[in-house]
């Protein structure tokens, strides 16, 4: 009987491929000769599965990005179901700054990847992909803060929400592109989300996410 293949295992493999690559050498070393040699493999399965080295790069994205959501998943999971809206956004946002490796390359590929995003839609799709989502859970965390009184009258929800999300987003570019120390990225972060929204007052003690690593 012909053996069952894995294709998702298959694209999973060349996909630690890239970023073995991207964190050893820089973007400039993935070409799908140099993925199909890293994973131990033939140009013919590399292409089997990506015809380009674009195909490739933006299937690594997609994995990276579904990594970093497990791996937010399992920081929020060490609270033990204590974790609020706030506990969530605050875990959310401290990933973006680039923390741990894949996220860094995640970031290194997005920026490869933007200044063609504005012409090509399937780039765009993939670079803003769950961003929506996430900026909606950073303007209804500021809003319940400014329902019940927490932050102060002149937050807006909308607006703030939105500039914590573009704020994060920003301080992981600077992290990771211009090696600023992540530990100040932190501790900006925080300052502004204590400000926006401040824990409610049984909740102090483990407001702040654990970063992690």
């Amino acid at each position: 009987m012909p053996r069952s293949v894995d294709h998702d295992a298959r694209r999973s493999e060349l996909a630690a491929a890239v970023w073995r690559l991207v964190a050893d050498a820089g973007m400039e070393a993935v070409s799908l000769r140099s993925v199909a040699a890293e994973a131990g493999v033939s140009m013919g399965r590399v292409q089997y599965y990506f015809p380009t080295k674009d195909d490739l790069l933006l299937h690594g994205l997609r994995e990276a990005h579904r990594r970093m959501e497990s791996r937010i998943a399992a920081r929020l999971a060490k609270q033990g179901g204590a974790a609020g809206e706030r506990e969530v956004l605050l875990a959310v946002l401290d990933e973006l700054l680039g923390g741990h490796p894949e996220t860094r390359d995640a970031i290194r590929i997005h920026t490869f990847f933007a200044a063609r995003a504005g012409r090509d839609d399937r780039l765009a799709a993939v670079l803003t992909e769950g961003d929506e989502e996430l900026q909606s859970l950073a303007v209804s965390v500021v809003a319940r803060a400014r329902a019940d009184g927490r932050a102060g009258p002149d937050v807006d929800p909308e607006l703030d929400g939105q500039a914590l999300w573009t704020l994060a987003r920003g301080l992981g570019g600077d992290v990771v592109l211009y090696g600023a120390p992540i530990e100040q990225a932190r501790r900006v972060l925080h300052h502004v989300v204590r400000r926006l929204v401040p824990p409610v007052r049984d909740d102090a003690p483990r407001a702040e996410v654990d970063p992690g690593t």
